[in-house]
């Protein structure tokens, strides 16, 4: 199916629910939303998880990473940054002079003639 017949049926679909009106009983949906099985509270599907890992994330917080374990961008932005700080970088070139306009042309024309 070509992408033209494709974008139209599509485009049929959302006018049909745009403009679709519907008789919504809010009540009942708010009773249907509202309503928990009895022993079923609201589970946190990551608790186990978070568990698992609590104590990881404690060590890790407490120690820091050994410089031995950065990788090579980052041990020369480290060199980088260090050598911005104490005056090892060269100082770049002042920007250039601004240079003095070209005359515009005039048309023959519009010159003065000379008497």
């Amino acid at each position: 199916m070509g992408r033209g017949r494709q974008k139209a049926k599509q485009q049929k679909i959302a006018r049909k629910l745009k403009y679709l009106t519907t008789d919504t009983d809010y009540d009942e949906l708010a009773k249907e939303l509202n309503h928990q099985e009895p022993g079923s509270g609201s589970v946190d599907p990551f608790a186990d998880v978070e568990d698992q890992y609590a104590d990881k994330n404690a060590d890790s917080v407490s120690t820091p990473a050994p410089a031995d374990d950065l990788d090579d961008y980052a041990k020369w932005a480290a060199e980088a940054a260090a050598k911005a700080t104490s005056g090892e970088m060269p100082v770049s070139n002042p920007a250039p002079k601004p240079r003095k306009p070209m005359p515009m042309p005039v048309p023959s024309a519009l010159k003065r003639k000379k008497s």
